[in-house]
């Protein structure tokens, strides 16, 4: 018989896998980008409307159907093609030539690599609604949204240095690869059915439920937050390699070395927000545990972010920022656990529901950044962000977090 308790380690370990891997392939352009500028007659500000217009909104629109999809065909099949669909971006990405139509080639690939990408978390985290207790939900979607920080910190580590001797392109194709490795690994290894439990609904009513969570109240509250949460996230998960090389004067090799400090950092330390999110949901209901956790973690987050943005010794700056990116990552499982248990018979799409609103803080950010860092250097535009996450916490207060009633364990 089958060790219930090893069937669920199996699956948090395989979904976080696929996090990094995923996180690694999404954040190489932030890296190759400082070689494929230049050479393909590119600009930064190029390279911020293809990530936020190109990959960061594809990914943010297909949320919704990537977790539909979910809840109707299962997350072994849908996350086995999305991951399969990561690497043919990659290759394709690798293979741009210059030319007139070189913005458009690369536009075109981020958006391929945006939508594949758009399964991973709803996915993920029906599965984990789905499969694993109750008790352990928080931890389990706060290991698996962290392990996407390791693989942000890989690659700079490992992708810098290949960049600096075989060149921008071997990042990309290297990136193919190891997208395949991880699709078959997922495909013969994961713990679940091979079909969705929503094919027991007709179509039309499963649309009606996935429909109705867009007027779902707390959900949506929920879902702002997290927006606002997310736009500080990915300020430095896209733009710290640029503040070091630009605002603290590193080298490309030395910021591929630093820049790695905090996704470590959030790695290591946002577990602990789900940990303890689940301790006190057990003494205070799964919600208002969840609350606390997310809100002390955004306080938290902004007061490192101003702290680490007005150090003039930038070691120092980088463990203040590396201890905000922590904390910032540690309201990860609150966030996750929250919105699945408020959708309740359709955890995919109220997952995609929550990253669409995160990811549409995540294109504004993008955007935003190389047009701020001009008017305002980077010391007062990293003050705005820490602001954002203040309102983030607040607001926290209007989810009725009563209402989040865990939903059985599968």
């Amino acid at each position: 018989m089958t060790d219930p308790n090893r069937q669920t380690t199996r699956l948090i370990v395989l979904l976080s896998f696929l996090s990094l891997v995923g996180y690694a392939l999404r954040s190489n352009i932030a890296i190759a980008q400082e070689m494929m500028v230049p050479e393909l007659g590119l600009t930064m500000a190029d390279m911020g409307s293809i990530s936020a217009w190109g990959f960061q909104l594809a990914y943010a629109l297909f949320q919704v159907p990537a977790g539909f999809l979910a809840d109707r065909l299962g997350a072994r099949v849908v996350l086995g093609l999305a991951v399969v669909g990561w690497a043919v971006a990659s290759f394709a990405t690798g293979l741009i030539g210059g030319g007139s139509g070189v913005f458009l080639s690369l536009f075109a690939a981020r958006v391929l690599l945006g939508v594949s990408q758009a399964a991973t978390y709803p996915a993920g985290s029906m599965a984990i609604s789905q499969a694993v207790p109750v008790g352990r939900r928080s931890t389990a979607n706060a290991i698996f949204i962290s392990t996407a920080l390791l693989g942000s910190a890989l690659a700079p580590l490992t992708l810098a240095p290949l960049m600096v001797q075989a060149g921008w392109r071997a990042v990309f194709i290297a990136s193919g690869v190891v997208g395949l490795v991880a699709a078959s690994l997922w495909f013969l290894f994961a713990p679940l059915p091979k079909r969705g439990l929503g094919l027991a609904l007709p179509l039309r009513e499963q649309t009606r439920q996935a429909l109705s969570l867009l007027k779902h109240r707390d959900l949506m509250v929920l879902s702002t937050a997290y927006l606002l949460h997310s736009a500080v996230f990915f300020v430095f998960i896209f733009w710290f390699f640029r503040y070091l090389t630009d605002g603290r004067g590193m080298s490309l090799l030395a910021s591929g070395v630093w820049s790695s400090i905090p996704p470590f950092t959030a790695f290591l330390l946002g577990p602990l927000g789900g940990w303890t999110a689940d301790r006190l949901g057990r003494r205070f209901g799964q919600g208002r545990g969840a609350r606390r956790v997310a809100m002390g973690c955004l306080f938290a987050a902004a007061s490192l972010v101003v702290i680490g943005a007005n150090l003039s010794n930038p070691f120092l700056a980088i463990g203040a920022l590396s201890l905000s990116v922590a904390c910032i990552s540690a309201a990860e499982g609150p966030f996750w656990t929250t919105a699945t248990a408020l959708g309740r018979h359709a955890p995919g799409a109220a997952g995609g529901v929550l990253n669409l609103m995160g990811n549409l803080g995540g294109v504004i950010s993008i955007w935003a950044v190389p047009r701020m860092r001009d008017p305002l250097g980077w010391t007062g535009l990293l003050g705005v962000w820490a602001g954002v996450a203040v309102v983030a916490a607040l607001f926290w207060l209007a989810v009725r977090v009563e209402r989040t009633t865990p939903a059985a364990t599968a």
